[in-house]
């Protein structure tokens, strides 16, 4: 179990999160994004809009996805209920499609296997470029033809599967879905969603709180997804999930960490006899909740990012500091210089859970309520913005927000104190 909220994020660590999308690539058609926002309790729309539900970060994430897709697909009574215009795509975002290889502003296309469509409104009239309207052959595309591109795939109902295929033929990479939920579920139907990018408001909604994401279709199994990442911006939560290959195998039935437990003993024991002599730096590694103060002793660290700088710090499941941890929102992450074995033994020897360790050390309250460690001449303090469960230890990824580099004689080294009796069990 991890805590997702609260994690402060800035907004280029959105956009990079996301990002990959644009280049994200199907077998046989374009990839295929479908992007929704859903109440508390599972409505996706109120009167029949989403407006209600949409906030300005989700507003910020809809415009991001959409400036990453060659094609926004949508279905003609989302067109009609939410009076669809042409995307708009600021000159920036313009530029780095061009870059990516893209058109600067992606088109629109809309399912419709009766054509029940206002031919004269602002969508087909003012787009940079024609929309697309993917049909059926039994369908008077005539009108249509004049002001879109016709895409025709199947005889009484649109048959998605082939319409995908044909827009793959003309170069299409990836595909947003902006629903609506009909059109949703004839993609889930089919297994065609890639993934699901989906914001929860948070609110109730109630009465008929209508069909759901997929509206009424009914999948014959479970199309299992994984999580890619979630955020939160003032109760909105941001979930991104990815279609796996496969259903999972049950892991009710399979011990935790089974997974990443190690079968080879032979090099098991090969890899930790190098790790041994490695004499990578180490660090002192202090959080606290508002409450409860924590610090360790910790060889698990490194520099992650240069642009923007972040930084990762790895903690055992098992380590005081990891629960306090679990509820800080930032560390100080210490660089004791070669020498001072003293306070390396003071936070790798003793636990948390037995001593305070900060009893024995003078100290003082830092940037965001962080705790410094007076006797360290180096350290900084970073905003938990991610976790990483990598299997007996948890990675941090910090963004520096302050920090002081005074002088020092160089950093103190795991060979230094790989003779300190650890405090607890890795």
């Amino acid at each position: 179990m991890r805590r997702l909220v609260p994690r402060a994020v800035e907004p280029n660590d959105v956009e990079s999160a996301y990002a990959d999308l644009a280049g994200q690539r199907a077998e046989g058609r374009p990839y295929v994004a479908v992007n929704m926002v859903a109440s508390v309790d599972g409505a996706i729309s109120v009167e029949g809009r989403t407006k209600a539900m949409s906030s300005e970060a989700d507003r910020f994430v809809f415009h991001f996805l959409r400036s990453l897709a060659d094609v926004i697909l949508v279905g003609a009574q989302t067109v009609r209920a939410e009076n669809y215009g042409p995307p708009k795509v600021s000159e920036d975002r313009q530029a780095e499609r061009v870059a990516r290889g893209q058109a600067p502003v992606p088109r629109i296309a809309i399912v419709s296997g009766s054509l029940d469509l206002d031919w004269s409104s602002r969508l087909f009239t003012e787009s940079p470029s024609r929309p697309l309207v993917l049909t059926v052959s039994s369908a008077d595309a005539s009108e249509a033809r004049q002001v879109a591109d016709v895409v025709v795939a199947g005889k009484d109902r649109v048959d998605l599967t082939a319409a995908l295929a044909l827009l793959g033929e003309q170069g299409v990479g990836v595909v947003l879905c902006e629903g609506g939920p009909t059109l949703n579920g004839v993609l889930a139907a089919d297994d065609l969603i890639d993934e699901l990018c989906l914001t929860i408001a948070p609110a109730l909604v109630g009465g008929d709180v209508g069909t759901g994401v997929l509206g009424h279709t009914h999948l014959d199994d479970l199309l299992p997804m994984r999580v890619v990442h979630a955020f939160e911006d003032e109760g909105d939560l941001f979930l991104r999930y990815r279609r796996t290959a496969a259903r999972p195998a049950d892991r009710a039935s399979r011990p935790v960490g089974e997974a990443l437990a190690p079968t080879d003993d032979d090099t098991v024991e090969v890899f930790n006899d190098i790790m041994a002599d490695l004499d990578y730096p180490m660090i002192v590694v202090t959080a606290t909740d508002g409450h409860e103060r924590s610090g360790c002793l910790a060889g698990f660290a490194t520099q992650v990012s240069i642009h923007p700088p972040r930084y990762m710090v790895w903690i055992s499941k098992k380590n005081h500091t990891y629960k306090v941890a679990c509820r800080a929102d930032t560390f100080a992450v210490h660089f004791p210089a070669s020498g001072q074995h003293d306070l390396a033994e003071l936070f790798g020897s003793e636990t948390g859970d037995h001593v305070d360790k900060f009893a024995s050390c003078e100290w003082h309250e830092g940037p965001e309520g962080a705790v410094i460690v007076d006797a360290i001449p180096r350290w900084f303090v970073g905003r938990i913005t991610e976790t990483f469960d990598s299997g007996d230890h948890v990675g941090f990824l910090l963004q520096p927000l302050d920090g002081e580099c005074r002088p020092w004689s160089g950093q103190l080294g795991f060979q230094e104190v790989k003779g300190i009796p650890p405090g607890h069990r890795a």
